[in-house]
């Protein structure tokens, strides 16, 4: 992998204030460009906020954000292009009937690809279940700059999806999420459930980690904050504060990401023809409602 300057935008947007909250994903680009940066992150739906389920069940209100949305998206390409600046931007996708949480990566104004997230998460506080669909891929942004593999929050806790983009060729993990606690005295109990999660995502992949939360506040939920860069060696190398928007810029070293896979092999190790058989045979049994192989 080359170097990478990577800067992260722990951002708060405002629950569907896109023309604001685009606003804002802008001038963070600019700041990130005008700092060296190759790559920016945002968190998971940045540009809408998170809580947009009565938009969704409300037809005109739904048409009317997709729209705005998409207006949005295509001046984010055209400020990528004009920075010449790379960017990992998440918000909600709209296909005929159904409602994705997505990020795209958009790789100096063009669109490289779209993730739609995998894993709605359906426990403790959260709903996405009941307003979102599940994707149905696994993503690998193949860029001049790298490889990079795409997760949304709660992908990440179900671990067969690094090993999976890993396995096809990611360098680095983006995860854009949006975790939040109802009570802020719970923050640091949570922030260090996920770090536990992306210390051993990294050094098991043997693969950079960026997890980008969002801050801010809607209703009841608190959003965490805490977003971290962690190293092929399962190091966390730079951490943001809990709770409050920030801005850094982070120098990924190719050369440790080369030597960490050449001392480790894992991923060369690994023995996917033995996993594709096993998990093809959980598959099938689930089609037909079966609860797995046993």
């Amino acid at each position: 992998m080359k170097d990478l300057t990577l800067s992260i935008a722990q951002m708060a947007p405002t629950l569907y204030d896109v023309p604001g909250n685009l606003a804002k994903i802008t001038g963070f680009m600019e700041e990130a460009a005008s700092r060296g940066s190759d790559l920016l992150v945002i968190p998971e739906m940045g540009l809408t906020g998170y809580g947009i389920e009565e938009a969704l069940h409300d037809p005109a209100r739904r048409a009317a954000l997709a729209e705005e949305t998409g207006l949005a998206i295509a001046m984010i390409r055209d400020e990528s292009h004009r920075l010449n600046l790379d960017i990992l931007v998440s918000f909600p996708f709209f296909s005929r009937e159904r409602n994705y949480i997505a990020a795209e990566y958009i790789a100096s104004g063009k669109k490289v690809v779209l993730h739609r997230k995998i894993n709605l998460c359906n426990y403790a506080h959260y709903r996405e279940h009941l307003h979102f669909d599940e994707g149905d891929s696994l993503t690998v942004a193949r860029t001049q700059r790298g490889a990079f593999g795409i997760l949304v929050c709660e992908d990440l806790w179900h671990a067969v999806n690094g090993i999976v983009e890993t396995l096809s060729g990611a360098e680095v993990l983006l995860i854009p999420s949006a975790p939040c606690v109802r009570e802020v005295s719970s923050g640091g109990s949570s922030l260090g459930q996920w770090q536990m999660i992306t210390r051993a995502t990294a050094f098991l992949q043997t693969s950079y980690l960026v997890m980008a939360a969002r801050v801010g506040a809607e209703g009841k939920n608190n959003f965490l904050g805490g977003s971290h860069i962690v190293s092929p060696e399962g190091e966390i190398i730079c951490e943001m504060p809990l709770f409050e928007e920030a801005l850094v810029h982070v120098r990924l070293d190719g050369f440790v990401l080369d030597e960490t896979r050449r001392n480790r092999p894992l991923l060369r190790n690994e023995r996917a023809s033995l996993y594709g058989r096993v998990f093809g045979e959980l598959g099938a049994a689930a089609e037909k409602g079966g609860q797995g192989a046993k």
